[in-house]
């Protein structure tokens, strides 16, 4: 019985940090995807571009590197970046 118990909280343990982790991924490409889509609505050659296209290269590499993070940097993460995007969004009409 005990070793069913441990069995099932290690699935939930297991579960929870994949769950986590897709959450991060999600989180990392909207803003990377906003940028993106900011830096094609820019005029090509402007300096606005080039920092859309800056900030797109940062935050995908943030996306990249997701597991190297502590998990403080990921709690972070998951409260900042979905008000980053909305942000993004109502200055931008996207």
């Amino acid at each position: 019985m005990a070793e069913d118990e441990e069995r099932t909280r290690k699935y939930r343990e297991n579960l929870a940090k994949m769950r986590r982790e897709e959450k991060l991924e999600r989180c990392a490409r909207s803003v990377w995807l906003t940028y993106q889509l900011l830096a094609e609505r820019a005029e090509e050659g402007s300096d606005e571009r080039r920092e859309f296209d800056r900030l797109q290269d940062h935050y995908m590499a943030v996306e990249r590197n997701l597991s190297d993070l502590s998990r403080e940097e990921g709690d972070r993460i998951l409260e900042e970046y979905p008000k980053l995007v909305e942000r993004l969004e109502g200055e931008n009409g996207l």
